[in-house]
């Protein structure tokens, strides 16, 4: 794996935490929606831990990509959780 790709999916789950304190994630929840909406299921039940280890290059593109869509567009982080708890029948 890249490691630029690795420390990018640490910094930004750090800073989605840090940019929505309102909404009391903490970083891990973060990541968690981003995967699950890239596996279209809870992360776990398809990868073994640690996630971005064990992801494809295009899956970890695009849980990058989510993440850094979640910086500015609230809304989609919302509806992703929304989707993201659903997968895990919390909500």
């Amino acid at each position: 794996m890249n490691l630029n790709k690795r420390q990018q999916y640490l910094d930004l789950g750090n800073q989605l935490a840090n940019k929505h304190l309102h909404l009391n994630f903490d970083n891990h929840c973060y990541w968690r929606i981003a995967l699950d909406n890239t596996l279209f299921a809870p992360w776990k039940s398809v990868v073994p831990a640690p996630a971005y280890r064990n992801i494809t290059e295009d899956q970890l593109d695009y849980v990058i990509h989510l993440l850094k869509s979640y910086l500015d567009d609230e809304q989609l982080l919302l509806e992703h959780n929304r989707i993201s708890l659903a997968y895990r029948g919390k909500k």
